[in-house]
């Protein structure tokens, strides 16, 4: 004879899992905004991981020597260096060279104060000299007051040479120069001041 057992037993606790499809979409959704929010950020350029497009383009010293003929060439000109620094970069894997002028009204800079009646015309021909250099493109860098970059245009050298030489209009002078500026505005109104 047997006896029966009226013991309830508890069916075991299943284990939680901790990849249920609900939380899988969940984990990949917030891995996609970390990511986005890291690129975004620019995060891999930051802590060194990824050389900024800048990096790759100039990876070799600056040419010294080619950015003082340069600064004599702009202080020839009649234009006020005060402020001014002139960089001139090669770009890794070519014969190409980038002149960098840094115009930084916080060390002083001032169109204003400059001796010349046409200081962008003095640039140009500036530009166009740099290419005896080896310089194929030029860049004019504005900082404003308190040290932020304000406007940037480049230009290729060979257009300021055709400009000087008579053989581009303004209007076609223009079509070739790239201008950028992280504030409009404030671009504007410096515009207008100088203009004053």
């Amino acid at each position: 004879m047997t006896e029966a057992t009226d013991v309830k037993t508890k069916p075991p606790k299943k284990k939680k899992r901790w990849y249920s499809p609900g939380k899988i979409i969940l984990y990949l959704f917030v891995l996609i905004i970390v990511a986005g929010a890291g690129l975004f950020f620019r995060i891999p350029q930051k802590i060194g991981l990824v050389k900024g497009p800048a990096e790759q383009l100039f990876t070799i010293t600056p040419d010294s020597e080619k950015a003082a003929v340069v600064m004599a060439d702009l202080q020839a000109a009649g234009l006020n260096t005060q402020g001014v620094e002139v960089y001139v970069l090669p770009v890794s894997g070519t014969d190409d060279n980038v002149a960098m002028v840094v115009l930084d009204a916080s060390k002083g800079f001032n169109f204003n104060s400059s001796g010349s009646a046409d200081p962008v015309k003095d640039f140009l021909t500036v530009a166009a000299k740099a290419q005896q250099q080896g310089i194929n493109r030029a860049a004019v860098a504005y900082y404003d007051e308190n040290g932020k970059p304000l406007a940037t245009a480049t230009l290729p050298t060979d257009a300021a040479v055709a400009y000087s030489q008579g053989k581009l209009t303004d209007r076609q002078l223009m079509e070739k120069v790239d201008v950028g500026t992280d504030n409009l505005w404030a671009f504007i109104s410096m515009i207008r001041e100088q203009l004053k």
